[in-house]
């Protein structure tokens, strides 16, 4: 069977234009920590600082990298609510995808968390032109994204593929011709029990403008796809309960007592390196931005008592 067989709803609408599509199955994925707060740090003057300008010029650093995470943090939430607040993954779909500004986003995986050629799982925005084509040229057979994708573990510009054959090679012309790349980025997904998924994205304007996309969207769409693979998953299969180890609970605690990092760490003895490291593993393990979500979603799973 095919990657695209079951195909259930093609959707046309005024606001998506003619590039839309719902299929049925299942995905999953697993992705790298998240975002770690606000973290910057001042280099205090030591006695070769003589010029008083040192100063002025760390404080000024410290400003733009404290609104340059906040600036992140409220880019990933806006996001992440996008996930959360919409009933349907295609409509999340489409609607990342215009938050994102590119042209096209797909997301595979497969009710089996193998191959998504076995009972797939996909929602996509490519126009039904395409979608037409690879179905009818039995493209999902020699398409090198789809294939690196569920064989892969780190993410992967399309760029980076190595073409294999004149099949492959004709495929890739014919996307493009159908409006798909020429730039893209895949994020191969997994969870621990071993759901496999894949979140990719193309784009087709320049490479300036493509590079700068990446640049500053890169570890963001990372999160991104572990946050939309989970909420698949645990829809298709079931939520795992999170478990934070006794010292993440107690900085977490801590937290919720209105401590900072800085303040934790004394009362714990240790640095607050470790500390923000603790914090960090619990925000990626309750897929959360920030410790005051972390806070409530640990309350409301009943891992904390405050």
């Amino acid at each position: 069977m095919g990657i695209f067989d079951n195909i259930i709803e093609y959707r046309c609408s005024p606001l998506l234009g003619s590039r839309r599509l719902a299929t049925d199955g299942d995905i999953r994925h697993s992705v790298e920590p998240g975002v770690d707060g606000m973290q910057a740090r001042v280099r205090p003057m030591n006695n070769g600082d003589k010029n008083p300008k040192n100063s002025s010029a760390e404080a000024i650093h410290f400003g733009e990298m404290t609104a340059t995470e906040l600036r992140d943090e409220k880019w990933l939430t806006e996001a992440y609510s996008i996930i959360e607040k919409k009933a349907e993954t295609q409509i999340i779909i489409t609607e990342l995808r215009d938050f994102l500004n590119i042209d096209h986003l797909v997301y595979y995986t497969s009710k089996h968390g193998g191959s998504p050629s076995v009972d797939p799982y996909i929602r996509l925005t490519f126009p039904a032109s395409w979608l037409a084509r690879y179905l009818g040229m039995g493209y999902a057979d020699v398409d090198p994204i789809l294939r690196e994708g569920f064989q892969r573990s780190l993410p992967f510009e399309w760029r980076e593929l190595a073409v294999s054959g004149s099949a492959e090679a004709a495929f890739l012309a014919d996307a493009a011709a159908h409006g798909v790349g020429p730039h893209g980025y895949s994020i191969p997904v997994s969870t621990k029990h071993g759901h496999r998924g894949l979140l990719a994205a193309s784009f087709s304007g320049s490479e300036r403008e493509w590079a700068k996309f990446l640049a500053t969207t890169q570890p963001g769409l990372i999160q991104i796809a572990n946050r939309l693979h989970r909420r698949v998953v645990a829809e298709l299969f079931g939520e795992d309960r999170p478990h934070l180890t006794p010292r993440e609970l107690e900085c977490l605690r801590w937290v919720a007592l209105g401590k900072d990092a800085t303040e934790i760490a004394a009362i714990l003895n240790i640095s607050p390196h470790t500390t923000r490291d603790y914090l960090k593993s619990v925000h990626y393990k309750l897929d959360c931005v920030t410790s005051a979500q972390a806070v409530t979603k640990a309350v409301k799973l009943g891992l904390l008592i405050v």
